[in-house]
């Protein structure tokens, strides 16, 4: 540090320049410290925000906000509404660069395209959830009569748990449902196979539709046809007879052989007409084309009635060779069957042009209605149509059939040595 003598020494050797320089850079670091010192454009705007809101407590009209600075008066700029900031965000505005007019645009075309495909999928969905509501309502009306012990065997008369039903709608004809899955629904059957795909049990238009049975079924107090066919719609949101595509789908679900746990834990299906309750074995399942442009289109669903053993035997061979699951389930003529069918997609988005059907067996007087699954088999040389050989299968193609006719109970070895069949040994 230096002392007085230094300080005037050094002083005293000043010339008239240097005093001068040196008075310019102590006024200068004294203008820095007080601009330090003056208060931030928040701090000043802040108090007149303060002052605003107490003006607006007392009535006073919005004045523009001013600040005294040396004489000057600085208004204070309010931000837009946020509203009109959207706006202006989304929007061409008057200013903007080409480059953020065109994202602008870009961004609103994108809106709405994702809002003319959002909102008709939210409708849809509404629409699914309301539709599954009203038949859990139908479900426990006719759980809410289920009384039918009290009718003999043989009655002809409608039995009292779809008395309701009927009330509601006419066109009942049975009630179908799966344990342990969404598939309690009641069926309907009117003079075509369209009116029930766009509306529900009380006739309204519905995106579900209704379970019904194909119009060329017949259910009566003296029987019923040999092969009931109902369809129903495979919902996005899981309703109706989306479940069944679980049958097929667990077939595949693991390599290199499925699980095929959902028929393991679903091999029995409770299907009731008017007149009669009863359970139904299943004992095959498959995918058909609908398309003639993709190749054979097998009739599954055409066959209500079978004019001989022969007839009977034919459908039942054509229904395994299809079949992508081989069970311990025998049949015979004489049989009914119940055929359910619905819209699939297994390889692309073909839900047009492809069906699911499961076909199942009632459970004949006095037989058990137990399944032995553990004897389940995936076909590994199950016949298709020529679309899944061309794009799928890679030029594969099907000749000879690979199900076992000894589960076939009235094909015998006259019908085997006509179809130049060998049955397999016993041992097999």
């Amino acid at each position: 540090m230096a002392t007085n003598n230094e300080e005037e020494k050094r002083t005293d050797n000043l010339t008239i320049d240097d005093i001068i320089a040196d008075l310019q850079r102590e006024n200068s670091d004294n203008t820095t410290v007080e601009n330090d010192a003056e208060p931030s454009d928040d701090e000043v705007f802040g108090d007149i925000d303060e002052q605003d809101e107490n003006d607006d407590d007392n009535g006073e009209s919005d004045t523009p906000d001013t600040v005294e600075n040396g004489g000057k008066t600085d208004k204070k700029e309010k931000k837009p509404n946020f509203f009109i900031r959207l706006i202006k965000g989304i929007i061409p505005w008057k200013g903007d660069t080409v480059g953020l007019v065109i994202r602008k645009l870009v961004f609103i075309a994108a809106l709405i395209v994702f809002l003319a495909t959002a909102i008709p999928l939210l409708a849809d969905v509404l629409s699914m959830v309301k539709d599954e509501q009203v038949s859990k309502q139908l479900s426990q009306l006719y759980l809410d009569t289920d009384d039918d012990s009290e009718v003999s065997e043989n009655s002809k008369e409608i039995l009292p748990s779809f008395k309701k039903l009927l009330e509601i709608n006419p066109d009942t004809v049975g009630y179908i449902k799966i344990d342990g899955t969404i598939i309690d629904y009641p069926v309907v059957k009117t003079d075509d196979n369209d009116f029930y795909l766009t509306h529900d049990f009380y006739k309204n238009e519905s995106r579900s539709g209704t379970v019904m049975m194909d119009y060329h079924n017949e259910v009566t107090p003296d029987g019923h046809s040999a092969n009931m066919v109902l369809y129903g719609h495979n919902m996005q949101v899981g309703t109706f007879f989306a479940t069944l595509g679980e049958y097929w789908r667990t077939m595949y679900d693991q390599y290199p052989e499925g699980t095929k746990s959902f028929y393991k834990e679903h091999p029995v299906i409770r299907f009731d007409t008017l007149y009669e309750r009863a359970e139904w074995k299943v004992f095959a399942f498959g995918i058909y084309n609908v398309a003639e442009s993709r190749g054979e289109v097998f009739g599954y669903n055409l066959k209500y009635d079978f004019t001989s053993e022969d007839d009977f035997n034919n459908y039942i061979i054509n229904i395994m060779d299809r079949s992508d699951i081989f069970t311990d389930v025998d049949l015979k003529y004489g049989d009914d069957i119940l055929t359910l069918s619905t819209c699939y997609w297994p390889y692309e988005n073909s839900g047009n042009t492809v069906r699911l059907a499961i076909f199942a067996r009632k459970i004949r007087d006095g037989e058990s209605n137990n399944v032995n699954v553990d004897n389940v088999q995936v076909n590994t040389y199950v016949k298709r149509w020529q679309w899944v050989y061309d794009q799928i299968s890679g030029g594969y193609d099907w000749s000879q059939s690979n199900w076992d006719r000894r589960k076939l109970l009235s094909y015998n070895a006259d019908d085997a040595e006509r179809d130049n069949y060998t049955f397999p040994s016993a041992s097999d």
